[in-house]
């Protein structure tokens, strides 16, 4: 698992940033930790954050960005587009 810290260097967006997203629902931790707070990610989850920084490229709304990722509308295909970095 990957902490808060480590997932936003990995992304390069700040860790306010994913608190902000994990509010709203776009991409949650995998794990909070209760007796701490301290919020983890899994691997699995670079794809989808990847993509949502690629579509704010696009300038689609964060909410237009929600709908498409929980809809499940995007496949595989998004990911050989080219670098998301």
């Amino acid at each position: 698992m990957l902490s808060i810290g480590e997932f936003s260097k990995i992304c390069k967006v700040s860790t306010k940033t994913l608190r902000y997203y994990a509010e709203i629902g776009l991409i949650l931790p995998n794990e909070i930790n209760p007796e701490n707070g301290y919020r983890y990610y899994v691997i699995e989850q670079l794809e989808t954050m990847l993509l949502i920084i690629r579509l704010k490229s696009y300038n689609f709304s964060l909410e237009e960005i929600k709908q498409m990722v929980e809809s499940g509308e995007l496949d595989e295909e998004i990911f050989s587009v080219g670098d998301f970095c």
